[in-house]
């Protein structure tokens, strides 16, 4: 896999729901990898294939509104990123 292949979305969501959304997203195995970015544990990273944007956007969609995520940004990866500092 090369760097371009790599594709980063950045979520936020309540510290208190983050455990129980890497579980979900546990479940759905390989979909994506789940980083915390920040220490207050509230901004996530979900990296990817760029070839599951699709898929993972479909699966994003369907997290339950009471969870309260929300999609922050999303870019491919390169090497020297301060995003992914």
């Amino acid at each position: 896999m090369q760097n371009k292949d790599v594709l980063i979305f950045e979520v936020r969501l309540p510290a208190r729901q983050v455990v129980f959304f890497q579980a979900l997203l546990q479940g759905e195995d390989g979909l994506a990898v789940a980083r915390c970015f920040d220490p207050q544990r509230i901004r996530q990273q979900l990296w990817t294939s760029a070839a599951q944007r699709d898929e993972l956007m479909g699966w994003l969609a369907n997290v339950p509104e009471s969870i309260g995520l929300k999609i922050l940004d999303e870019w491919i990866w390169r090497a020297g990123d301060s995003r992914t500092a």
